[in-house]
């Protein structure tokens, strides 16, 4: 029979659903074991010693009892590993940081590590937290950033983003590449975009998080940019990507460049 046994790890929380009236279930991003799901009894009592290391996006150090026969793993204890309270302070990050949860609970799968998206994740919360100016540059990055950890990478060459002429070009959705609009036919796997929008999402997928917080973008250049990686990410999963904030995200990173 298998043995059960006990697993200490750093997780992100992802989601939170109150169980009775003490207890609840909570959704876990951890280093070791990938996404799990946990009981955490008595989590809802006043005196409770989880505290706010089970709140949505909270970077805690957890322990539980693991058994592999089961779907739900027992939670004994967790703690904050650093706190990342400015992110709460905040609706414009408050909404960006669930709207990242919400995509590692949707793509990740079950029980599978994937520690570099583990990273990719803590690195991008700790960036959100200490945010000042243009937290909205965050959100496009993640996704394409996450979409490259699980084989789905945009194909992205500086040359082909230089020839895209004033008129604009196209974003192919099978690859992710920016196309001339003079080498692009209409096809439906291809999005019709500006210059300036084709330019802001190859930066989203290439470069490093310091340069894209640098970035500065007019309302209508963001919203264009964030609906090209939209479409991108739809294409590629589907159905399992989430799209349940995606009008809130739109209105903040507009008000996020203002």
């Amino acid at each position: 029979m298998p043995k059960r046994a006990i697993i200490r790890t750093e997780a992100v929380v992802l989601r939170t659903l109150e169980y009775s009236e003490t207890s609840q279930i909570v959704t876990l991003f951890t280093q070791e074991k990938g996404k799990i799901t946990v009981m955490a009894k008595g989590a809802r009592r006043p005196s409770s010693s989880f505290g706010a290391s089970l709140q949505p996006m909270a970077y805690s150090q957890v322990v539980f009892y693991y058994k592999p026969t089961r779907g739900m793993q027992t939670l004994s204890e967790s703690a904050l590993v650093e706190p990342m309270h400015a992110i709460h302070r905040s609706l414009r990050t408050i909404t960006i940081g669930l709207r990242i949860v919400e995509l590692l609970r949707a793509l990740m799968e079950d029980e599978d590590p994937q520690p570099d998206a583990f990273a990719l994740t803590i690195h991008t919360l700790r960036r959100l937290n200490a945010a000042a100016d243009r937290p909205g540059n965050v959100w496009p990055y993640f996704q394409l950033q996450l979409a490259r950890q699980l084989g789905f990478a945009p194909s992205v060459k500086r040359a082909d983003v230089r020839q895209v002429p004033d008129g604009g070009g196209r974003l192919s959705l099978e690859s992710g590449a920016v196309l001339a609009a003079a080498s692009a036919p209409s096809h439906a796997t291809q999005r019709r975009a500006s210059r300036s929008a084709l330019r802001a999402y190859a930066i989203f997928a290439r470069a490093d998080l310091d340069t894209i917080m640098r970035m500065r973008l007019t309302p209508a250049v963001r919203r264009e940019a964030e609906q090209l990686v939209d479409a991108y990410m739809r294409y590629q999963f589907e159905s399992a990507y989430p799209s349940k904030c995606s009008e809130v995200i739109s209105q903040l990173m507009d008000a996020s460049s203002t």
